[in-house]
């Protein structure tokens, strides 16, 4: 997988104390699902995903 520089900010939240609500904007199509459900299987154990389409 390409590694990207979202990665390593998705790195720096993860390792945060005091953790705030995650938004990830930006145009579509360019991969922010693909990135943050990558990022979720490499890092937790659990996870909980809503969609608000």
């Amino acid at each position: 997988m390409l590694r990207r520089k979202i990665y390593s900010e998705l790195l720096k939240w993860k390792n945060e104390p005091f953790k705030e609500a995650l938004v990830v904007k930006g145009a579509r199509q360019v991969g922010k699902s693909f990135i943050i459900e990558q990022f979720i299987k490499e890092n937790f154990e659990r996870h909980l995903t809503i969609d608000f389409v």
